[in-house]
């Protein structure tokens, strides 16, 4: 990893724990950046519990537990507003959000966040045009938020934007707005097979603290 993406992990990884704490209060709990496939203490329960041990995402970026125990997963990907065009690939995080069900989650999404100062109308060409080819083309069963972080001298503000049609969008509200919910809308297709519900076991009990 070059110098340019270690910082821009950085600043990433900076931002999913400052988006984490703007919702927290729409949570039960929350946890940012966490990576199983290093602990030790869940290979081997997994190792105990299944035949093989599957292979594990590297990062979980953001994991929330609803007030019902819904736990929901996204995939976060930082661009900045400039380099937003046509050429940038669209699919970027595609991949690791659809991952995120083995583990069995209730819901996947991924995240993109744009930041910059100000918001370009390509942004609102970008998104939609990512949401339809998940949702409209693929049909895939995964959510898709594209949001506005809007960089200020002292502080970051979440907008989330909302999908009217392909390339077209507009900015909705504050992410931490009360008349505002972020929507998991697509279960996981595969949650309640026996090798996710064990993968789901583990994960809520090293969340948790709970796993020897």
């Amino acid at each position: 990893m070059d110098l340019n993406n270690i910082k821009r992990k950085k600043l990433e990884d900076e931002l999913v724990k400052k988006l984490a704490h703007k919702i927290s209060s729409k949570y039960k709990n929350f946890y940012t950046n966490r990576k199983p496939s290093s602990s030790s203490k869940c290979r081997n329960y997994l190792k105990i519990k299944l035949p093989h041990i599957p292979i594990l995402q590297p990062e979980i970026d953001l994991i929330l537990e609803s007030h019902d125990g819904q736990l929901y997963a996204a995939e976060v990907k930082l661009f900045k507003t400039e380099e937003v065009n046509f050429n940038l690939p669209f699919y970027l995080g595609l991949g690791q959000a659809l991952a995120l069900h083995r583990y069995g989650f209730d819901k996947a999404s991924l995240f993109h966040l744009f930041l910059g100062k100000n918001l370009p109308a390509r942004i609102n060409i970008y998104g939609p045009e990512i949401w339809a080819f998940i949702r409209n083309d693929l049909c895939i069963p995964l959510d898709y938020s594209y949001i506005w972080v809007e960089e200020k001298e002292m502080e970051y503000d979440f907008h989330v934007m909302q999908y009217i049609g392909r390339q077209n969008g507009i900015k909705l509200l504050k992410i931490d707005d009360p008349n505002f919910n972020i929507n998991f809308r697509y279960e996981n297709p595969i949650k309640d097979q026996p090798t996710q519900k064990i993968m789901r076991e583990c994960l809520e009990l090293w969340l948790k603290g709970k796993l020897k």
